[in-house]
Protein backbone atom coordinates (compact mmCIF):
# COMPACT_ATOMS: atom_id res chain seq x y z
CA UNK A 1 0.00 0.00 0.00
CA UNK A 2 0.97 3.62 -1.26
CA UNK A 3 2.79 5.34 2.01
CA UNK A 4 1.53 8.91 2.83
CA UNK A 5 5.39 10.14 3.90
CA UNK A 6 9.15 9.61 3.32
CA UNK A 7 11.11 6.94 4.77
CA UNK A 8 13.45 7.99 7.37
CA UNK A 9 17.15 7.62 6.72
CA UNK A 10 17.33 4.81 9.73
CA UNK A 11 14.59 3.09 7.73
CA UNK A 12 16.51 2.79 4.85
CA UNK A 13 19.17 1.83 6.58
CA UNK A 14 17.56 -1.30 8.52
CA UNK A 15 15.93 -2.07 5.24
CA UNK A 16 19.64 -2.48 3.53
CA UNK A 17 20.83 -4.35 6.51
CA UNK A 18 18.01 -7.14 6.21
CA UNK A 19 18.05 -7.30 2.63
CA UNK A 20 19.94 -9.80 0.42
CA UNK A 21 22.40 -8.57 -2.50
CA UNK A 22 21.81 -10.31 -5.83
CA UNK A 23 25.78 -10.08 -7.14
CA UNK A 24 25.21 -11.96 -9.79
CA UNK A 25 23.34 -9.08 -11.51
CA UNK A 26 25.58 -6.56 -10.44
CA UNK A 27 26.28 -4.04 -13.26
CA UNK A 28 29.25 -1.45 -13.46
CA UNK A 29 29.02 0.96 -15.34
CA UNK A 30 31.97 4.10 -16.74
CA UNK A 31 31.50 7.68 -17.13
CA UNK A 32 34.70 8.96 -18.22
CA UNK A 33 37.32 7.34 -16.39
CA UNK A 34 35.30 7.40 -13.05
CA UNK A 35 33.24 3.97 -12.03
CA UNK A 36 29.42 3.24 -11.48
CA UNK A 37 28.29 0.30 -9.79
CA UNK A 38 24.87 -1.34 -9.17
CA UNK A 39 24.12 -4.23 -7.17
CA UNK A 40 19.96 -5.29 -6.97
CA UNK A 41 18.85 -6.31 -4.16
CA UNK A 42 17.46 -10.26 -4.01
CA UNK A 43 13.81 -9.24 -4.62
CA UNK A 44 13.05 -13.59 -4.30
CA UNK A 45 10.59 -12.45 -1.28
CA UNK A 46 8.25 -10.14 -2.97
CA UNK A 47 5.21 -11.27 -4.64
CA UNK A 48 3.48 -8.38 -5.71
CA UNK A 49 3.66 -4.38 -6.73
CA UNK A 50 1.72 -3.71 -3.11
CA UNK A 51 4.56 -4.68 -1.01
CA UNK A 52 6.60 -2.64 -3.53
CA UNK A 53 4.69 0.49 -2.60
CA UNK A 54 5.22 0.01 1.03
CA UNK A 55 9.17 0.71 0.88
CA UNK A 56 11.87 -1.17 -0.58
CA UNK A 57 15.57 -1.43 -0.55
CA UNK A 58 16.24 -1.74 -4.26
CA UNK A 59 19.86 -1.82 -4.07
CA UNK A 60 23.77 -0.27 -3.35
CA UNK A 61 25.19 2.29 -5.57
CA UNK A 62 28.72 2.70 -5.16
CA UNK A 63 29.41 5.62 -7.30
CA UNK A 64 33.06 7.92 -8.32
CA UNK A 65 30.70 10.34 -10.36
CA UNK A 66 28.30 12.97 -9.08
CA UNK A 67 24.74 12.59 -9.88
CA UNK A 68 24.21 15.66 -12.61
CA UNK A 69 20.14 15.98 -11.97
CA UNK A 70 19.80 15.45 -8.19
CA UNK A 71 23.58 16.15 -6.88
CA UNK A 72 24.06 12.89 -5.69
CA UNK A 73 27.85 13.31 -4.31
CA UNK A 74 30.17 10.40 -5.12
CA UNK A 75 29.97 7.78 -2.66
CA UNK A 76 28.36 4.46 -1.63
CA UNK A 77 24.42 4.43 -1.10
CA UNK A 78 21.46 2.14 -0.07
CA UNK A 79 18.47 2.88 -2.75
CA UNK A 80 14.91 2.51 -1.96
CA UNK A 81 11.50 2.30 -3.75
CA UNK A 82 8.52 3.63 -2.36
CA UNK A 83 5.16 5.05 -3.60
CA UNK A 84 3.67 8.27 -1.93
CA UNK A 85 0.24 8.78 -2.56
CA UNK A 86 0.44 8.22 -6.27
CA UNK A 87 3.78 8.84 -7.29
CA UNK A 88 6.71 6.68 -6.75
CA UNK A 89 10.14 7.82 -5.28
CA UNK A 90 13.52 6.66 -5.12
CA UNK A 91 15.74 7.58 -2.08
CA UNK A 92 19.52 7.84 -1.63
CA UNK A 93 20.75 7.07 1.93
CA UNK A 94 24.24 6.63 3.60
CA UNK A 95 25.21 6.78 7.30
CA UNK A 96 21.26 6.87 8.43
CA UNK A 97 20.45 10.04 6.40
CA UNK A 98 18.91 10.70 3.30
CA UNK A 99 21.30 12.33 0.64
CA UNK A 100 18.74 12.11 -1.96
CA UNK A 101 15.92 11.53 -4.25
CA UNK A 102 15.80 10.98 -7.92
CA UNK A 103 14.06 13.73 -9.64
CA UNK A 104 12.29 11.32 -11.56
CA UNK A 105 10.73 8.11 -10.92
CA UNK A 106 8.92 6.09 -13.82
CA UNK A 107 7.56 2.83 -13.93
CA UNK A 108 8.64 0.91 -17.02
CA UNK A 109 6.18 -2.18 -17.47
CA UNK A 110 7.50 -2.38 -21.05
CA UNK A 111 10.79 -3.65 -21.29
CA UNK A 112 11.85 -7.13 -20.84
CA UNK A 113 11.40 -9.04 -17.12
CA UNK A 114 14.64 -9.89 -15.31
CA UNK A 115 16.89 -7.48 -17.29
CA UNK A 116 20.18 -6.98 -16.25
CA UNK A 117 20.17 -3.04 -14.34
CA UNK A 118 20.92 -0.17 -16.85
CA UNK A 119 22.58 2.58 -16.95
CA UNK A 120 22.09 5.44 -19.08
CA UNK A 121 25.00 7.41 -19.85
CA UNK A 122 24.97 11.25 -19.53
CA UNK A 123 21.97 11.23 -17.59
CA UNK A 124 22.98 9.52 -14.48
CA UNK A 125 19.30 7.21 -14.67
CA UNK A 126 19.28 3.54 -14.13
CA UNK A 127 16.68 0.87 -15.13
CA UNK A 128 15.64 -2.25 -13.14
CA UNK A 129 13.15 -4.51 -13.26
CA UNK A 130 11.56 -5.34 -9.82
CA UNK A 131 9.48 -8.33 -9.38
CA UNK A 132 6.40 -7.13 -12.05
CA UNK A 133 7.29 -4.43 -13.51
CA UNK A 134 10.47 -2.04 -14.45
CA UNK A 135 11.60 1.18 -13.29
CA UNK A 136 14.30 4.05 -14.41
CA UNK A 137 15.08 6.49 -11.40
CA UNK A 138 17.61 9.25 -12.11
CA UNK A 139 19.53 10.87 -9.76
Amino acid sequence: MARTEAPSGKEISDKAKAAKHDIANAVTATKGDKKIKFTPADFGHIKSITELEDGQFIGELETEVEGDKAGLPPGKYNALLTKIGSDWHVYAESGGQVVAEAISVVERKDTPHHMKPQYSEGSFCWWVWLVVTGFQWCF
